[in-house]
């Protein structure tokens, strides 16, 4: 409301006048018009503004859950072990891969680089080397230089010992430093990785950086691949780097095993390494309790935004909201459905010991857990680790994280190219393209997903799609976050229902200061009328007669 009359001019007025105080009047005529008006459409905006305020909490819940979903990798559940890690280590190079095993190895060699001496520089920055460029490869491929229009040709004129190390060491796949043997003498020495080989060719055939080694002040060891026993069976590799033996692990091949005495045989030692790979039980709990715990915290973000407060005014800021309600049932279906596509049979959340209470929160069961782990642990696979692979092990598949392949069995089946899903019963016909030898099958009907093939016609087989527990749960938050996504459509919604009823009060407050304005004009008026008469009460009692009258 406006503000009132000062109380001296009420005094004035009232002195010999009808004794009302006008001001209280007015405001009482123009708050029994206007008020409830008002109130019903402020309290309106009040909750369209809440609910955009809740809607935003929802986003920010969701984002904070994905982020935290994201962070459940899954590499510590397995343990890798090796008896003897001075000659051999393992690393984990793709989780989703990673299997339980148990190998051993023997007869270690490790791969060795090609190594070049140069001999009898007898300073680091007064010898020079005089010679226009070198002509370099690594693996027999050009460096990446070029001079006088010839690849792999490197510009070293008048070079000092130490311009040219460095140059040398520059190049990706090469190291080189100098060596001080003794007063006034140096060597170079320039060395491949482990496997590889190189070579230097200088415009002189005799001068000593060629890698020929046949000048005098030059020697040169030549490199050899790595060669180990795998389970009795003999193995040779280019460098001690393995990563083709065992899926989603690296074998780093790190130093020879001892040699025997006997100088004419000189052959390894049989010194057994045995390297596995196990589930870690209590690493696996940690990572569904986590889960739980995340789950909890966003539908408790849930509960809290629909709170109803049966016997107070404090409801949450999306109570019986129809959003949060599909976003409610949305997630309970997500919790509920099962997870295909790691085999034939599905797998549930609660099978990895996540239960629902009484109250609607999640709690771990240990003993589903146990369970589980005894009896199926490849099961728990699913939490964190999305799968895509075939009956097949000669065919490679592949399917992104968004990819809108369905989820589950599929059987191809080699007449026509067929691709059939025994879930929703759809077949697809897949067109073949060759590529470097192999073969791409695919469709356009299922964006962000292939299979790989040695050959057009690579035979029937099954094919699984599998999207983790992880990655379920990361694209349900995903979506509430887009902002094409239904949830931006209706806080676009009710923001413009605030600008609504923003212009609604404006209009509002508008009439109540011209009802104000003209009320006390009129009651003005009539004080001016009753100060001139001597019977003030005679004229007000005629004049409200008269407004019942009309």
């Amino acid at each position: 409301m406006s503000e009132t009359i000062s109380n001296d001019y009420i005094s004035m007025i009232n002195k010999q006048g009808s004794g009302y105080n006008i001001p209280v009047i007015v405001d009482a005529i123009v708050d029994a018009a206007i008020a409830p008006i008002k109130t019903i459409v402020t309290n309106k905006k009040e909750g369209v503004d809440g609910a955009v305020s809740g809607m935003a909490s929802l986003k920010s819940s969701a984002l904070l859950s994905q982020t935290t979903i994201n962070n459940l990798s899954g590499d510590d559940d397995f343990i890798l072990g090796s008896t003897d890690e001075e000659t051999v280590s393992l690393t984990m190079n793709d989780r989703s891969k990673l299997n339980e095993f148990s190998h051993t190895i023997t007869n270690v060699t490790t791969a060795k680089p090609m190594v070049m001496h140069v001999k009898n520089w007898t300073s680091l920055t007064t010898d020079t080397y005089v010679q226009d460029y070198l002509d370099i490869t690594v693996n027999g491929t050009a460096i990446d230089a070029s001079l006088g229009g010839v690849s792999g040709r490197m510009d070293i004129n008048n070079d000092s010992a130490t311009e040219l190390t460095a140059k040398l060491d520059a190049i990706s796949g090469l190291s080189a430093q100098m060596v001080k043997v003794s007063e006034n003498s140096y060597t170079m020495v320039v060395k491949s990785e482990p496997g590889s080989t190189f070579t230097i060719v200088s415009p002189s055939a005799s001068d000593r950086l060629n890698s020929s080694g046949t000048a005098s002040n030059t020697d040169v060891t030549a490199s050899n691949g790595s060669s180990f026993t795998f389970d009795g069976v003999a193995i040779t590799r280019g460098n001690n780097a393995v990563t083709d033996l065992i899926d989603g692990i690296t074998i780093n091949l790190l130093s020879d095993n001892a040699f025997d005495n006997d100088a004419s045989t000189a052959a390894p030692e049989t010194v057994s390494t045995s390297i596995t790979a196990s589930r870690s039980s209590s690493k696996i709990q940690e990572t569904v309790e986590s889960l739980i715990a995340e789950l909890n915290a966003y539908k408790s973000d849930l509960n809290a935004l629909g709170f109803i407060d049966e016997v107070g005014d404090e409801d949450g800021q999306l109570a019986n909201n129809a959003y949060l309600r599909s976003v409610r049932q949305d997630f309970l279906r997500l919790m509920t459905e099962p997870i295909s596509g790691y085999g034939d049979t599905d797998i549930h959340f609660v099978e990895f010991g996540i239960k629902t209470a009484l109250d609607g929160s999640y709690v771990f069961d240990k003993t589903t857990f146990d369970r589980t782990f005894s009896q199926e642990p490849e099961k728990f696979n699913a939490l964190t680790q999305d799968k895509a692979y075939s009956s097949d092990p000669n065919v490679f598949v592949y399917a992104t994280s968004t990819a809108s392949v369905p989820l589950g069995k599929h059987t191809f089946s080699d007449t026509g190219n067929i691709l059939f899903h025994s879930g929703s019963a759809s077949l697809k016909t897949l067109t073949s393209s060759e590529s470097a030898g192999k073969h791409n099958f695919t469709t356009d009907e299922y964006p962000g997903f292939l299979f790989q093939a040695n050959n057009a016609s690579p035979g029937n087989f099954d094919i699984y799609i599998g999207r983790s527990a992880k990655t379920k749960l990361s694209n349900f938050f995903a979506d509430a976050q887009k902002v094409s996504g239904s949830h931006d459509k209706i806080v676009d919604f009710y923001k413009d229902q605030s600008s609504d009823l923003s212009a609604r009060l404006a209009k509002i407050e508008k009439q109540e200061l011209l009802l104000r304005a003209r009320y006390t004009e009129q009651f003005t008026k009539m004080e001016t009328a009753v100060t001139g008469s001597k019977a003030s009460q005679d004229y007000i009692t005629q004049l409200v007669d008269g407004w019942n009258k009309a």
